[in-house]
């Protein structure tokens, strides 16, 4: 069990030090995912939810990451290939250093030098609309040579693991885009997710817990591609947050 209260509380101010640092430096940004959804159904954090997911844009997603390098205060740490020797995620974390967290779900992630509760930093990127399936294949293969540069997987898993997604992409090079002027917003996903453009920009405010953050402008037609019919609750057995046990250090140790 964890005490889900405390985690969100330490959440949302993590959310609002990035966020206050991106509008600071003008650069655009969505609560996505669980957030977006959360915002629309419960003003809020998901009862059981204990993360928080942000979309960053490909074309100033480099601009985010310097500004928060520079700018997080002492109690965050900005997780990319840059300042993590392990790196094999596809988007920066921003990690809480006075918690510690236990996920049984995503072991791997434990490798990681700091274990604290986390921030995706996700970044959107615009291509062609017919060129979803190739960008999300080649993204999946990047993540798998990442994990067997760092020895992370072996050779027969990495052939394994990544040969759906390399024949995905000879698949879809036969294609000839059709419309290349027809452009979305993709990201690294095993689910086919998108963006369309026109429901993002311009970006709208979203209560959340008392507090302001952007998101996209439409978000019905996203939610439903994510997660069907998002209004309804899953079932009880469900209801359940990622994190097995999240730990609070004393913020008066040094770090």
């Amino acid at each position: 069990m964890i005490d889900i209260q405390s985690v969100q509380k330490r959440l949302l101010d993590m959310a609002e030090c990035v966020c206050s640092i991106l509008e600071g430096h003008s650069i655009p940004y969505v609560i996505t995912y669980g957030t977006l959804l959360g915002a629309v159904r419960h003003q809020g954090f998901i009862p059981w939810d204990d993360d928080f997911d942000i979309y960053l844009f490909d074309d100033t997603y480099d601009q985010a990451v310097a500004a928060l390098a520079a700018e997080l205060p002492a109690n965050l740490f900005l997780e990319n290939e840059d300042s993590e020797p392990l790196y094999f995620h596809g988007w920066a974390h921003v990690k809480d250093l006075y918690s510690t967290v236990i996920c049984s779900q995503f072991p791997q992630d434990s490798l990681y030098r700091h274990h604290g509760l986390s921030i995706d930093l996700y970044k959107a990127t615009r291509i062609p609309r017919e060129s979803l399936k190739l960008f999300q294949a080649r993204e999946r293969i990047n993540y798998f040579q990442r994990k067997l540069r760092h020895g992370l997987i072996s050779k027969q898993d990495y052939a394994l693991r990544a040969e759906d997604a390399v024949q995905e992409v000879a698949r879809e090079q036969e294609k000839a885009i059709q419309n290349p002027a027809d452009v979305i917003y993709g990201f690294m996903s095993l689910d086919g997710d998108y963006l369309e453009v026109a429901e993002v920009f311009p970006t709208r405010a979203y209560n959340f817990e008392g507090h302001s953050f952007q998101g996209p402008r439409e978000y019905d037609a996203f939610l439903r591609r994510c997660y069907g019919d998002y209004m309804s609750l899953p079932p009880v057995e469900k209801r359940v947050p990622h994190y097995s046990e999240v730990h609070f250090s004393d913020p008066n140790e040094q770090l």
